[in-house]
């Protein structure tokens, strides 16, 4: 396991939006193109979940990532950013999720609504069950309050 693959959320080339008051629901659609292959359990470090805000909606969408390809996207350890190998990944938002076909998925898990914030900026990642091939894209769009 490896992250191979990080969006420029996570390497700090963009922003991702934080809420300027409690209660005020901001959205960022996060996306990466696969530019290596992936082996089974490789990592795709693809949005930031800022400090001090909490998921309210996720949705998911994925071109066909390859037979019998499954997804975990959640909170990954670590600090955001950081290419140490030994990060992982949860499955808050989704967990097994079949991205073996071309998909759009909402989160449905209570996991994925009871986030609890934290004083520091998040990864959220994305686990691949088995190999993918390069060229493919992941996006995944968050809702998220303060």
């Amino acid at each position: 396991m490896a992250i191979v693959i990080q969006s420029d959320w996570a390497l700090g080339r963009k922003q991702a939006p934080t809420s300027r008051e409690a209660g005020g629901v901001v959205a960022q659609r996060f996306e990466a193109t696969i530019d290596a292959d992936l082996d089974v359990g490789d990592i795709v470090e693809l949005a930031v979940l800022p400090a001090y805000h909490t998921v309210v909606d996720a949705i998911l969408d994925t071109e066909a990532l390859g037979t019998s390809v499954s997804v975990d996207v959640g909170i990954m350890s670590g600090a955001v950013g950081d290419p140490d190998g030994t990060r992982t990944c949860g499955d808050e938002l989704f967990s097994a999720e079949d991205a073996s076909a071309a998909a759009v998925v909402r989160a449905s898990a209570s996991s994925a609504f009871t986030i609890a914030p934290a004083g520091a900026d998040r990864s959220i990642g994305v686990k691949v069950s088995a190999a993918v091939t390069a060229g493919k894209k992941i996006a995944l769009t968050v809702l998220m309050v303060q």
